[in-house]
C-alpha cells in the first residue's frame, strides 16, 4: 500500500483520528498493521516504526499515552526511565506508568497501564513529560533492587541526580511496598560503575557483604601504555573483580571482539603478576549469589596462599 505513515507520526507515533484526518480509515489501518507497516502501541494509538525492541515499544508506547492525556500525567516508573533514555534493567517493559499533574487524581489502572497519585516536592518537581529522575529511580526500585541501582548509577553520571536527591525520593515514597529495601540500596549508588553490568555486580557483590573499591588502580601501565583499573577491587584483599561484558558493549564487529579479548588477556595477565587474583563474572554468575560466592572466596585463599 502506496501511504506513507511515516509523514503523519509525531516523534514516531499517530493516533487513529490524525490518521482518518489524513484519509486513512480504521479498515485500511487494520490491513496496514496486518501487513506489518505500522505496529499498535495503545488503543487507537500506532507508530510507523517496528520497535526494534521492549525498551523502545515501551517508549513510543509512553509518547503516545502522554500525546492522549496532554498536559494532566506525566511519565512514571519505567515510562520516565525509557525516556529520560536510562538503562531498563529489571524493569517490566510490558506496563506503562504515568502520573497525574493535579494532585487531587486518583489511581487508575486499564490495560497494562498504571496511572498513579502525584508524588512530587519543591525540590523534586514533576518535569515537562516525567518525574523528576530521582523519583522515577526510587520508583523503579520499589520492586527490584537492580532496577535503582542499575539507572540511578547511569542518571548520576549524566548528573541527572545526586545521592541527596535520591534520598528525598525515597521519602516522598514513604510507606509503599519495597522503599525500605530501595533505600538501603542508596547507599551503594555510584556513578564509578560505568556499565549496568558493573551495578548489578556492584549489588551483588555488597548484598553478599563484601566492601567495594570501585575503578580501582593497581598502580600499573596497560598493554597500550594507559593506566590499568579494575571494575572492583575487594577491600581488604588482593581480588580483583571484572564483569565480563566488554564485549556486549563494546564491540561493533567480530574482529573487533576477538581485538578487545586478546587486550584484556593481556591485561589480566598483568595484573595476576603483579600479585592480584581475578574473578570474573557473567549475567549468568549474577543470577546465583551462591556461585559468585564461592569464585570470590576461592580468589581470597588462593591469594593468601600465594602471599604465604
Amino acid at each position: 500500500m502506496d501511504i506513507d505513515l511515516k509523514s503523519i507520526a509525531v516523534r514516531g507515533v499517530f493516533s487513529a483520528s490524525r490518521a482518518a484526518r489524513a484519509g486513512i480509515d480504521g479498515t485500511t489501518l487494520r490491513q496496514l498493521v496486518k501487513a506489518g507497516e505500522c505496529h499498535p502501541l495503545h488503543r487507537g494509538w500506532y507508530t510507523p516504526y517496528r520497535p526494534k525492541n521492549a525498551r523502545q515499544h515501551l517508549r513510543l508506547r509512553t509518547i503516545a499515552l502522554l500525546f492522549e492525556y496532554g498536559d494532566v500525567a506525566v511519565a512514571s516508573h519505567g515510562s520516565a526511565i525509557a525516556l529520560l533514555g536510562l538503562p531498563t534493567e529489571g524493569i517490566d517493559l510490558g506496563t506503562a506508568h504515568l502520573m497525574w499533574s493535579r494532585p487531587s487524581t486518583r489511581f487508575e489502572a486499564f490495560s497494562r497501564v498504571r496511572i498513579h497519585e502525584t508524588v512530587a516536592s519543591e525540590r523534586l518537581p514533576l518535569q515537562l513529560e516525567t518525574v523528576h529522575p530521582a523519583v522515577a529511580c526510587l520508583q523503579v526500585g520499589l520492586a527490584d533492587a537492580r532496577a535503582l541501582i542499575v539507572a540511578a548509577d547511569a542518571a548520576m553520571r549524566a548528573d541527572m541526580v545526586t545521592p541527596e536527591q535520591l534520598q528525598e525520593a525515597a521519602g516522598l515514597l514513604r510507606g509503599q511496598r519495597g522503599v525500605t529495601r530501595a533505600r538501603a540500596v542508596i547507599e551503594w549508588c555510584d556513578a564509578r560503575h560505568e556499565t549496568p553490568g558493573e551495578s548489578v555486580t556492584a549489588l551483588v557483590l555488597r548484598m553478599l557483604g563484601y566492601d567495594l573499591d570501585p575503578q580501582f588502580a593497581p598502580g600499573l601501565t596497560g598493554p597500550r601504555g594507559g593506566l590499568l583499573h579494575a571494575d572492583f577491587r575487594i577491600l581488604g584483599t588482593q581480588v580483583l573483580v571484572e564483569f565480563d561484558g566488554k564485549i556486549k558493549y563494546e564491540a561493533r564487529s567480530e574482529a573487533e571482539s576477538r581485538e578487545i579479548l586478546f587486550a584484556e588477556k593481556r591485561r589480566e595477565d598483568a595484573l595476576r603478576e603483579a600479585g592480584f587474583e581475578v574473578v570474573r563474572l557473567t549475567w549468568a554468575d549474577l543470577e546465583d549469589p551462591a556461585l559468585v560466592r564461592r569464585k570470590i572466596e576461592a580468589a581470597i585463599a588462593r591469594s593468601l596462599t600465594r602471599a604465604s
